[in-house]
């Protein structure tokens, strides 16, 4: 009777262990693996990523590394960092897509649509051409896209670092 009990916790312990999925964090932007897939740059405090569901062609985010959910909740040197990527991004941007005109959006709160709770700044880039209301539309419903393909962010990704 003690060897099959023992046999039994043994063969729970195993289906357990390989049948539970590791905890994962909430956030996506403190998941390692969302990080690896969408980084064009990283340093100690910032991070830019290519998003998965652009709204636009060269659409990217700028997060800090640490979690922080609200803009004020930023370290001076946090908020510097950001601004310097926001501005290096941008001008690789234009530089890869060919677009000079952008929208810079960050919100605080999900009364004002923040869908993630880890500050991220938007940098959006106009087509040109487009009027601003389409553009704005076409940000509105991007949550609705289906997401890029691996190739398509690979790309995207090697056009930013190219001109970084």
């Amino acid at each position: 009777m003690k060897k099959s009990f023992f046999l039994a916790l043994i063969l729970a312990f195993i289906c357990f262990s390989f049948c539970t999925k590791p905890n994962k964090p909430s956030c996506p932007f403190c998941n390692d693996e969302i990080l690896a897939y969408q980084s064009f740059y990283q340093d100690e405090l910032v991070l830019g990523l290519y998003t998965h569901k652009p709204a636009t062609e060269g659409h990217c985010l700028i997060i800090p590394r640490r979690h922080v959910e609200r803009f004020e909740n930023l370290t001076e040197d946090e908020i510097t960092q950001i601004a310097m990527l926001v501005k290096k991004t941008q001008n690789a941007i234009s530089k890869a897509f060919n677009k000079d005109k952008y929208l810079l959006l960050q919100k605080n709160g999900k009364e004002v649509g923040q869908s993630v709770p880890h500050v991220h700044f938007h940098i959006i880039p106009a087509e040109q051409g487009k009027s601003a209301n389409l553009f704005w539309a076409q940000f509105a419903i991007s949550d609705l896209f289906s997401p890029i393909n691996s190739d398509q962010m690979e790309e995207n990704i090697l056009k930013i670092q190219a001109n970084l």
